[in-house]
């Protein structure tokens, strides 16, 4: 018994050994990469130009007591050249007192340039880095990728977190697409399917969100504005998207808005009854949401009811003209975005599938999409 007991203290010993923090970095050791944009170099060999931005903590309000400066001094950002991404954060690292660290990266803006001619290799290296998170935002940036890095907003201290914001808030409202590093690389990894990713404009003052870059192997063919990409999220993801404001028939002055709270969709594969033969996609999507202004020129309804039944229809071709508008600027760049390949292999592999090269068929794939209008309150009150 007591060789036991010796046994188990030896082993409790050697063990204390084995903790600890030996290969511990303080944190004042890193130089901590927020964001990260990629431009095109310039010159023959060197492919890239890297802009990264780095927040100083001393200069950052609140930080070790001081009052902190002025989002200008209270980050950095530096811009190296290099054949490929690796190639360029090397030459970076040899600019900086402390090991470059990519684990707090939140945000890697791509110039629409190089997103055009394509960002597999680009997004590749990321996938083998294992300190970049798949949690991150790649965003597609109109013009130059680190104009998104040089702004300087008077809401934020530090530019990235203004954006990291901006994303934030509009995912959680439904009217911007979380759109991640890791959902990138799944739908890049599936071939039923295409991605799409955030597109913003950026000035000196501020960052504008103007709706989403569609891909097809990994190269940019086109954009959807705000309006269609609501419509995509209504359609792909159930999500509400932004308000609906619309014109009314026959008035020039009168408008109606529409603010959708619930959104159900349902994908139907079925024979397609118009072209005699052959499949057909029909989205069928209910939207429930509230009047919360209304503009009414020289038009008058007798009662509340005959109001709604008014909207309700006109609402309805609205936002089915929107719709089939987004899909044929889909089809138009051969972009399935709307994960109708994947519903396709899913449940008609054997009927279709296997008999169809999808990268093709999409773009003269039969697609409806049917709208089905429910307000749940007017806000107003009508005159009798």
């Amino acid at each position: 018994m007591d060789k036991r007991w010796s046994y188990l203290c030896l082993l409790l010993l050697c063990l204390s050994f084995l903790a600890g923090c030996w290969d511990r970095r303080e944190l004042e050791e890193r130089a901590s990469v927020l964001a990260i944009a990629i431009d095109a170099g310039g010159e023959d060999e060197e492919r890239y130009r890297v802009t990264v931005q780095i927040p100083i903590p001393i200069k950052i309000a609140g930080s070790s007591g001081q009052g902190g400066g002025g989002n200008s001094n209270a980050v950095k950002v530096m811009s190296v050249t290099g054949r490929t991404i690796t190639d360029a954060t090397n030459n970076l690292q040899l600019r900086l007192n402390q090991r470059l660290f990519l684990g707090h990266t939140r945000v890697v803006a791509i110039s629409e340039e190089i997103a055009r001619e394509g960002i597999e290799d680009i997004l590749d290296g990321f996938r083998r880095e294992a300190l970049i998170r798949r949690l991150l935002w790649p965003i597609i940036v109109k013009g130059k990728a680190s104009s998104l890095l040089e702004i300087k907003p008077q809401l934020a201290q530090i530019p990235v977190v203004f954006i990291m914001d901006l994303v934030e808030n509009g995912r959680k409202m439904g009217t911007i697409p979380d759109k991640t590093l890791g959902d990138y690389l799944n739908e890049t990894s599936n071939k039923s399917m295409q991605p799409f990713l955030n597109y913003v404009e950026a000035t000196k003052r501020e960052v504008k969100w103007i709706g989403t870059a569609i891909f097809h192997d990994h190269k940019m063919v086109g954009s959807l504005t705000p309006i269609q990409t609501w419509s995509l999220m209504q359609l792909r993801n159930q999500k509400r998207g932004g308000d609906v404001i619309m014109p009314l028939a026959g008035q020039e002055d009168a408008y109606v808005t529409l603010r959708p709270r619930f959104v159900d969709t349902n994908l139907t594969i079925q024979p397609n009854k118009f072209k005699g033969g052959g499949l057909e996609a029909v989205f069928s999507c209910e939207v429930q949401g509230d009047i919360m202004e209304y503009v009414p020129g020289n038009i008058r309804f007798a009662s509340p009811e005959k109001f709604i039944e008014a909207m309700q229809k006109e609402l309805k071709q609205e936002m089915e003209k929107r719709a089939r508008q987004m899909i044929q600027k889909l089809q138009k760049h051969n972009s399935d975005v709307l994960k109708l390949g994947l519903h396709l292999r899913s449940y008609h592999f054997h009927d279709y599938w296997v008999h169809h090269d999808w990268n093709k068929a999409f773009k003269d794939f039969p697609i409806r999409v049917e709208y089905t209008i429910k307000l749940r309150r007017l806000g107003m009150e009508m005159e009798q």
